[in-house]
């Protein structure tokens, strides 16, 4: 730079800082800068002009929740955040998340004393500062010790007066895989150089190696031969009802995805549940059909399983006119009229010694009474949602209850 640096400028020295580490990296990919600070002035020739780079500006949180994005969508650009080292209590929340994970990107904290105007008014815009009688109580914030303890890939010091050092310090903090974080002071009393290393892989390089077996995984599946769409299946509501631990929820998915990814159909997936894993109500509802569902509820089902007295009391009156009641005769001891009798939970101890199959029995049920979903589409589903020891005893309970809701259906229809 062709500028007297004594007389220089914080904004000046800090970009000059920037540009000379630019020129120290072999990125392919020059940095993107991040700012939190106001547009300070830069001069060039002796007039204030535009900076010699471009910059994102905006609050700190929002910048750092801005960088982690980038780092995942770049991952080979160099990310620079400027802020003030008060201004980052606004950001905390985002810096230990990306600091705790090691995210990709290198922070330049400034003290305060680098962004008070000559009439000593802060022109940090966040204008952060603590009352007095909390100031009393409350010790003062620390961010390099803050980072130092969550393990940050490298924390360091510089001071704006030997822009050449920082520069040196910025460019080994951005070949560091990681998050770093470099304070920026004139007190030439501090300490300055790197303060602190651990060494941690980076957060989104080391999730990539470790997804790259499910995006292998992934490609094979996606060239194995399309489902053929099937038409003229009309809109179909079905609705499970049971408690937790009876695998309802898994009932849902497992009937949903054998529709939409198995069986060519639309299909959308909406649970209800409470907080308790286990005893608590739980319903799922599923429409499946030939066209686009607009509406995921099925407020009005054609097909309604009922695993428990208290989901019958609930939604028993909630079916369509010609809907198909089933009801578990064990567990629904007043039955609503008209229900189809299927010993759901006995079926699912039977074959899997576990109630928590009555799930898989009672999409058997589903496929028994329409043709929306087959057999063959729900034991692939099943497959894909269970560990490969469990398929054969769970697609054994769901073939149980399509031939017991068969049997019961043709009972009825003696009658």
């Amino acid at each position: 730079m062709s500028y007297d640096r004594r007389f220089a400028t914080t904004w000046q020295l800090l970009l000059d800082g920037i540009c000379t580490t630019m020129g120290q990296l072999d990125a392919s990919e020059p940095p993107i800068v991040l700012s939190s600070l106001p547009d300070l002035p830069y001069q060039r020739d002796g007039r204030e002009g535009p900076a010699p780079l471009s910059f994102i500006q905006g609050p700190p949180g929002r910048n750092i929740a801005l960088a982690i994005g980038l780092r995942a969508a770049r991952p080979n650009t160099p990310l620079v955040l400027l802020m003030n080292a008060d201004s980052v209590t606004l950001g905390t929340n985002h810096l230990i998340h990306a600091a705790r994970r090691n995210i990709g990107m290198t922070l330049l904290l400034l003290r305060s004393e680098l962004t008070q105007h000559e009439s000593n008014r802060s022109i940090d815009r966040a204008a952060w500062s603590l009352p007095p009688v909390q100031a009393q109580i409350e010790a003062p914030t620390r961010p390099l010790d803050w980072v130092s303890a969550l393990d940050a890939a490298l924390v360091g010091r510089a001071n704006l007066h030997q822009p050449d050092e920082l520069a040196t310090l910025l460019a080994r903090a951005v070949r560091t895989p990681g998050f770093c974080v470099i304070g920026v002071t004139t007190d030439a009393t501090l300490p300055t150089g790197v303060l602190s290393q651990c060494e941690w892989p980076e957060y989104f390089q080391a999730y990539r190696e470790w997804a790259a077996p499910l995006r292998q995984a992934a490609a094979a599946s996606a060239s194995a031969p399309a489902v053929t769409p099937r038409a003229g299946v009309a809109r179909c509501e079905v609705r499970i009802a049971g408690l937790g631990g009876q695998g309802v929820k898994l009932a849902g998915t497992v009937l949903s995805e054998a529709a939409g990814l198995h069986d060519g159909l639309w299909a959308t997936q909406r649970g209800d549940y409470g907080s308790a894993t286990r005893g608590g109500p739980s319903m799922v509802d599923v429409v499946i059909g030939s066209d686009p569902i607009t509406y995921p509820n099925a407020d009005h089902p054609d097909v309604l399983v009922l695993l428990t007295q208290n989901a019958a009391d609930r939604w028993a009156g909630r079916s369509k006119t010609g809907a198909v009641v089933v009801a578990d005769p064990a567990e629904v001891k007043r039955l609503p009229g008209g229900a189809l009798p299927v010993p759901i939970t006995a079926l699912a101890r039977e074959h899997t010694g576990k109630p928590i199959a009555a799930g898989m029995v009672a999409v058997g049920c589903v496929a028994a009474l329409t043709d929306a979903v087959r057999l063959d589409a729900l034991a692939l589903s099943i497959a894909a949602n269970m560990p490969k020891a469990l398929v054969q005893a769970n697609v054994a309970a769901c073939q149980a209850g399509y031939a017991a809701t068969r049997a019961a259906s043709k009972e009825v229809a003696h009658v």
